[in-house]
C-alpha cells in the first residue's frame, strides 16, 4: 500500500522475488486496500506511512479491527527517522517497520521472517482448531456414554428389589428408585425432599441416622424397621446407611438401602422354622432334639421313669441319591421320617440330625419289655423297600440306643452314647444295640476312627473353613486360613483335634494334607477371578507332609494347576516341625522359599524350638498363639511377653500375625504394639468359601476397625 507509483512497483518486485508463486497485489488507496481484504485476506501486508484519506497508524488500526485474522503480519515503510512515528506504528498494532530508502537485504530478511512466523501461526492455529473439534467430538462421545450408562444403572437400580434412598444433609431426595411407587406417598412427593417424598415418620426416624453418618463418616449396623406399602400393609425392612464421598474426599450424601424382608410376624414364624426344623422333612433338628431331651430329664428325674435315646442311620442312601437326583432321594428320606415317626407317641420326639440319621426321645420307659417291641417294629419298617416310580430302593438300618438315667446325665452325652451303640451296630452287621460303657473305650473309638478317615475323601466328606486374615492398621481383609474339618457320616462333624493325630500317625495326613493343598490354591484362584484381587491363602503343614522328598513338587504342580502365584501361598509350621534333620528342614524350606512361597512359624513360642529358629530358617511371618494374645491384656507380664515377640520379630524383619483376637482391647494391645495382622473371632469365625466371598462382596474391601468392636461382631459357624 502506497501513494506513489514507483514505490509500489519496487515493493512489489522485491516481494515476488521472496519465493517462487509469490503474488503481490498494490493499491494506492488504503479504503480501496481495506475493501479488497475484506475477500481475500493476505498473509502479509506492506505500508507507507503517509498517505491520502488516512495515515500508516489510523490503516493499520483498521486493519486490526476490520479483518477476519487481526494477527496478519503488518510491515510499515516510513522516510522519517522520528521515533515518534515508530512508536505510533507500534502502538496502532504494526509489527515491524522498515526506513525508506529501503535496504533490499533488510526487506527480505525482515518479510521472510514474518511470513515464516505467519505460516507456523496458522499451523499451529489449524491444528488448535483440529484439536478443539476432535475435543468436542470427544465431550460429546463421553457425554452420550455417560448418558447411556446413567440410564442403565437406573435401570439396574430401578429394578433391584429392595428401596434405595439417596439425601443430602439438608433433608433433599437426590435420588429414589422405582420401589418407592411400593410404597406409600408422602405428603408432597414432588417436593424433592425425604419427608415429602417418604412421609413425616420416615423423616423423623432418619434425619438423626443421616446426621450421623454425615459427621462421622462411617456406615451403620444394619437395622429393622417397618414401613407402609401402598396398599395400607406393615412390611419390615432391615436397612443400612452409608456414606456416598465426592473425588475431593468429603461426605456429599447418605446412601440408604432398605430391604424388604415382608411381614413382620411372617419373618419372625420363618425364622423359627429355619432355625429349628429340618427344611426337608419337617422335623425337629438337633437343637430342639436336645432341648426336648432335658425337659423329659426333667420329667423324668421326678417320675422315676426312663427315657430312651434311638440313633437311627440309614445306609445306602448316598447311593439312592446318587442314583436318583436329589428330588426322588428326598422321596425316599420324607418316607423315611414317615415311617420312624409312625411309631411315635404324643409325647415322643422325632428329629433329623444330618444326612440319613435320625434321633428318636422315647420318654416314659419303664422297663416292661416294651421298648424292645417298638424298636423291632421301627427295623422292620424300615426294612421294607421304597418304591418310587415302580423302583425298588432299600435302605440298611443301624439303630443304638442309650437310657437315661443309666448311660449319661447331659441329652448331649446320652446324644452321644446312643451314636457309639450305633456305630458298633453298623460295624457289626446286626442291631439294634444297647450302650455299654465297653463300647466307648479308646481302642474301639481309634480303630473305628482309622477306619472310617481311610474312606473320607473317597466319600467327600472332608472339606474346608476359612478364617479370615486382616491387616491390623485398615482393617482389609488380605487372607485366608483354610481349615480342614471332617463331617463324618458316622461320627458326626469332627474338629481337627479329634481326628488329625490319628492321620499323623498312620500316615492319612499324606494325601490328605496334598487334597487340602490343591482345594484351597483353587479356591485362592476362585476369589481373584471373581473379586478382582487376590486374597493369600495360609495352609497349615503337617511333620509327615513335610518330610516327605517329593513335597516342593506337589506345591508347585499345586500352584500351576490353579494358575496361583506363589507368593499368594503362605505355608504354616509348628516349632515341632522344626526339631528334626535341620540341614533337610533347611533345605526344604529353601526350595519353597526359592520359589516364591511364604512361610510362616505359627504358635510361636507354645513348643520346643528358641529364637534361633527363626534366625536360622527363611521365615516371613510370625504367628502369635491365642494363648499369648489372651493374656496380653490380663496382666503386665502376659502384655510384656507379647511386646517383647513383637520386638524380635520386628528385629528380624519378620511380618507378624495375632491369633484369636477376641476383644477390641486385645486388638488395641497389637497395634500399639506394632502388630502387622490379625485373625480371630473379633474380625470372624471360620466360614464356608461361599460365605467369605459374600462378605468381601457385600462391604467395602477395608474393613475399619473401630475401639468399640461394632465392625467386627463375632460371626455363627
Amino acid at each position: 500500500m502506497d501513494d506513489r507509483s514507483t514505490n509500489r512497483n519496487i515493493l512489489c518486485r522485491l516481494a515476488r522475488s521472496l519465493e517462487a508463486g509469490t503474488e503481490a497485489v498494490a493499491f494506492d488507496r488504503p479504503k480501496a486496500a481495506l475493501t479488497a481484504m475484506q475477500s481475500r485476506l493476505p498473509d502479509l501486508i506492506i505500508t507507507d506511512f503517509n498517505m491520502p484519506e488516512m495515515d500508516g497508524a489510523e490503516f493499520v488500526s483498521r486493519c486490526r479491527r476490520e479483518l477476519s485474522d487481526p494477527e496478519v503480519p503488518i510491515i510499515v515503510i516510513t522516510a522519517y527517522d522520528d521515533r515518534d512515528f515508530r512508536y505510533r506504528a507500534l502502538e496502532a498494532g504494526a509489527t515491524d517497520f522498515l526506513l525508506s530508502p529501503i535496504d533490499h537485504r533488510e526487506f527480505r530478511t525482515r518479510t521472510n521472517n514474518l511470513l515464516t512466523i505467519g505460516r507456523q501461526r496458522r499451523i499451529i492455529r489449524q491444528r488448535a482448531s483440529l484439536l478443539e473439534r476432535e475435543l468436542d467430538e470427544a465431550l460429546r462421545r463421553q457425554a452420550e456414554v455417560l448418558r447411556r450408562g446413567e440410564m442403565k444403572l437406573r435401570r439396574l437400580i430401578d429394578s433391584v428389589p429392595a428401596l434405595i434412598v439417596t439425601s443430602n444433609g439438608a433433608g433433599r431426595c437426590l435420588m429414589a428408585n422405582s420401589f418407592r411407587n411400593l410404597l406409600a406417598s408422602g405428603p408432597d412427593v414432588t417436593s424433592g425432599t425425604i419427608e415429602g417424598v417418604l412421609g413425616t415418620a420416615y423423616w423423623q426416624r432418619h434425619a438423626p441416622l443421616d446426621r450421623r453418618v454425615l459427621e462421622t463418616g462411617q456406615t451403620l449396623p444394619a437395622f429393622e424397621e417397618e414401613m407402609t406399602d401402598s396398599f395400607g400393609r406393615t412390611r419390615s425392612f432391615m436397612t443400612t446407611k452409608t456414606p456416598l464421598f465426592s473425588d475431593g474426599g468429603r461426605i456429599d450424601a447418605v446412601v440408604t438401602v432398605s430391604v424388604d424382608i415382608g411381614d413382620p410376624k411372617e419373618s419372625e414364624n420363618r425364622f423359627l422354622q429355619h432355625a429349628n426344623y429340618d427344611p426337608v422333612c419337617g422335623l425337629p433338628n438337633r437343637l430342639i432334639a436336645l432341648d426336648r431331651l432335658s425337659q423329659a430329664m426333667v420329667l423324668a428325674r421326678h417320675g422315676g421313669t426312663e427315657i430312651a435315646v434311638l440313633h437311627i442311620d440309614l445306609g445306602g442312601l448316598k447311593n439312592a441319591y446318587e442314583a436318583v437326583g436329589h428330588a426322588l432321594g428326598d422321596r425316599i428320606l420324607l418316607g423315611a421320617a414317615k415311617r420312624i415317626s409312625d411309631h411315635a407317641g404324643a409325647a415322643d420326639t422325632v428329629a433329623r440330625l444330618s444326612g440319613a440319621a435320625f434321633l428318636v426321645i422315647l420318654p416314659g420307659q419303664g422297663g416292661d419289655g416294651a421298648l424292645d417291641g417298638r424298636i423291632a417294629s421301627i427295623i422292620d419298617d424300615l426294612g421294607h423297600p421304597f418304591i418310587l416310580d415302580g423302583t425298588e430302593f432299600h435302605v440298611a438300618t443301624s439303630l443304638g440306643v442309650s437310657l437315661f438315667p443309666k448311660d449319661g446325665s447331659s441329652p448331649e452325652e446320652l446324644v452321644q452314647q446312643a451314636q457309639v451303640a450305633m456305630q458298633r451296630a453298623k460295624t457289626e452287621g446286626r442291631g439294634p444295640r444297647f450302650f455299654a460303657p465297653e463300647m466307648s473305650g479308646n481302642t474301639y473309638v481309634r480303630t473305628e476312627m482309622e477306619r472310617l478317615l481311610s474312606k473320607a475323601l473317597e466319600r467327600d466328606e472332608l472339606h474346608l473353613l476359612y478364617q479370615p486374615i486382616a491387616d491390623i492398621g485398615t482393617g482389609r481383609i488380605d487372607g485366608m486360613e483354610a481349615l480342614l474339618r471332617w463331617k463324618s457320616h458316622e461320627f458326626g462333624p469332627l474338629l481337627p483335634e479329634f481326628f488329625l493325630p490319628v492321620a499323623e500317625e498312620t500316615g492319612l495326613i499324606v494325601p490328605i494334607g496334598l487334597w487340602v493343598l490343591k482345594t484351597a490354591c483353587q479356591q485362592a484362584a476362585a476369589w481373584r477371578k471373581s473379586l478382582g484381587r487376590t486374597i493369600g491363602i495360609t495352609i497349615n503343614l503337617s511333620h509327615r507332609q513335610f518330610l516327605d522328598a517329593d513335597f516342593p513338587r506337589q506345591v508347585a504342580d499345586a500352584l500351576a494347576a490353579a494358575d496361583l502365584s506363589p507368593e499368594a501361598l503362605e505355608l504354616e509350621m509348628t516349632e515341632r516341625l522344626l526339631m528334626g534333620n535341620a540341614r533337610q528342614v533347611h533345605a526344604v524350606l529353601g526350595q519353597l522359599r526359592g520359589m516364591g512361597v511364604r512361610l510362616a512359624i505359627d504358635d510361636f513360642g507354645t513348643d520346643y524350638a528358641s529364637i534361633m529358629c527363626l534366625t536360622r530358617f527363611p521365615f516371613n511371618r510370625l504367628k502369635i498363639d491365642r494363648a499369648f494374645i489372651s493374656e496380653a491384656t490380663e496382666s503386665v507380664g502376659g502384655g510384656a511377653l507379647v511386646a517383647a515377640m513383637l520386638d524380635v520379630a520386628k528385629g528380624l524383619n519378620l511380618q507378624t500375625v495375632g491369633e484369636g483376637v477376641e476383644t477390641p482391647a486385645q486388638l488395641e494391645f497389637l497395634r500399639n504394639h506394632g502388630c502387622q495382622s490379625f485373625q480371630g473371632f473379633l474380625l470372624g469365625r471360620p466360614a464356608e468359601a461361599g460365605d467369605c466371598e459374600m462378605r468381601l462382596r457385600s462391604r467395602p474391601e477395608t474393613i475399619a476397625p473401630s475401639m468399640d468392636g461394632s465392625e467386627f461382631s463375632p460371626s455363627s459357624d
